[in-house]
């Protein structure tokens, strides 16, 4: 198991961020890596990683946490063929995500998990199975005996700690025309689409509009920072990007009441609805997207 020192200074109180101008620091290079993992990722530093080798199944990672504003991430590598690891994510015996393996998780709510600042916390890693593209489908196979798969535990830093890569030279490639619903005003008449302030992209927007049942939302920017959804005064979601990739971001909607059991937004068909969308650290064009149900 790899773990960096200073955890205890890694702590951060969650919704304070100490106000920067918003100039990308550079990023160290080479990049340093823990297990394989950048130490910086997703808005987290990892403060802790383990790896193993197939025929092995299993990961155990113990940590003591200084904060709960924790990312998880998992790594698969080298099994050939096209072969993809399942993977199951659990804390202290209790199932936290299953599915494919690869990517980062991060819980709104560590409720009923056992897991508190200054108690030992065990995350475990199991692969249950693997699956190979047959042109058509994913189809289960034996997991193989050779390839490698990894955890680790990043804990959140301020914007202004986490060393974001370098702006590229010239002008930053435009928003593509759709995200990820495929919604503009002329494909979808029913979207609610803001963008930002073309002259001062850290302005917030603000609209009022006739409410339709939402199916999803969407987020897009060009540079790193955050965009922070309201509706109704009360923040549905936060969009992050700590890199130019332009990444889609997105989240479910208010249809068969999500939003109501959550947030506490009783949003009916027809209401006239407040939506703000406030940036923060943004140098670069955004938009968001509420795709109708």
């Amino acid at each position: 198991m790899a773990a960096l020192a200073g955890i205890a200074v890694a702590a951060v109180v969650p919704g304070l961020r100490t106000p920067v101008t918003p100039t990308p620091a550079n990023r160290p290079s080479p990049v340093r890596t823990v297990e394989g993992f950048p130490e910086y990722a997703k808005g987290a530093r990892v403060v802790a990683a383990d790896s193993a080798a197939l025929p092995e199944r299993q990961i155990e990672l113990t940590i003591v946490p200084t904060t709960l504003d924790l990312v998880i991430f998992s790594r698969c590598d080298g099994t050939g063929d096209a072969v993809e690891l399942d993977e199951r994510l659990s804390v202290n015996g209790h199932l936290l995500t299953g599915g494919g393996c690869g990517g980062s998780t991060q819980l709104r709510s560590w409720d009923g998990l056992d897991v508190a600042v200054g108690k030992s916390a065990t995350f475990v890693m199991t692969i249950p199975g693997a699956k190979r593209f047959d042109g058509t489908d994913k189809v289960p196979v034996a997991i193989p005996d050779s390839g490698t798969f990894a955890l680790a535990i990043g804990v959140r830093v301020p914007f202004d700690q986490y060393p974001l890569p370098p702006r590229p030279a010239g002008p930053l490639a435009p928003l593509p025309r759709t995200l990820m619903a495929g919604c503009t005003e002329a494909l979808c008449p029913g979207a609610v689409i803001i963008g930002s302030d073309p002259a001062d992209p850290e302005r917030p927007i603000k609209r009022t509009v006739v409410w339709k049942m939402t199916d999803s939302l969407e987020m897009l920017a060009q540079t790193p920072g955050l965009l922070h959804v309201r509706v109704n005064g009360v923040e549905v979601t936060t969009g992050e990007w700590w890199d130019y990739q332009m990444s889609t971001v997105g989240m479910y909607g208010d249809k068969d009441g999500a939003w109501k059991r959550e947030f506490g937004l009783d949003l009916n068909r027809g209401d006239s609805v407040t939506i703000e969308i406030v940036p923060e650290h943004v140098t670069g064009a955004w938009q968001v997207v509420f795709t109708p149900a």
